[in-house]
């Protein structure tokens, strides 16, 4: 609040100009208002994103290391159904002999 005070009467001019002129300041206080709101959005935004990044990076490396651990599953896998079939052959071979087996 702003109080004036004059030795003299105030003329309509005056008033007039005093009116404009709250109004004015009015508008500027909402401006600054608006702008103080709209830069701690942009902050917020701007740290979220930040956040976002982060956690974008380490879903990424969890993904990779998802991806080496299939990789090496792939891989047990493969060499379990190799030794699967040796393991089958040999007893094949077994069978075989024990058919033979007087």
């Amino acid at each position: 609040m702003i109080e004036l005070a004059s030795l003299h009467a105030f003329t309509d001019a005056h008033l007039n100009f005093l009116e404009q002129l709250t109004q004015s300041i009015g508008v500027v206080l909402n401006t600054i208002e608006a702008t103080m709101r709209t830069e701690g959005l942009l902050q917020q935004s701007q740290q979220l994103t930040v956040e976002l990044q982060s956690g974008q990076k380490e879903l990424q490396q969890t993904n990779e290391e998802l991806e080496q651990k299939a990789r090496q599953l792939a891989e047990q896998n493969a060499e379990v159904e190799r030794k699967n079939k040796e393991i089958e052959q040999a007893r094949s071979a077994l069978e075989e002999k024990a058919a033979d087996w007087p």
